[in-house]
């Protein structure tokens, strides 16, 4: 398994939490098997379906005048661990 770093808005990671933990998972596993419920659904509709699940994905309402490199950019600069 491979670790990975995701952004979230606050009310997601609230809602995810919440869900998770009524479930008895952790967020990880929670997020796995969300993951992996919607990559089998592309799966059945397109041979491509990785490509097809990406090329689908859409950002959050609140970031679609955002310019994602320099977000990413702007956190990664008030980090206390990368400097």
């Amino acid at each position: 398994m491979e670790r990975i770093e995701v952004y979230l808005d606050d009310r997601l990671i609230e809602k995810t939490k919440k869900v998770a933990k009524s479930l008895g998972l952790s967020v990880s596993a929670f997020v796995r098997q969300i993951m992996t419920k919607e990559i089998k659904k592309y799966s059945r509709k397109d041979k491509n379906s990785f490509a097809s699940f990406i090329k689908n994905l859409e950002p959050l309402e609140s970031f679609k005048n955002i310019d994602a490199k320099e977000y990413v950019d702007s956190i990664r600069s008030k980090s206390r661990i990368v400097k």
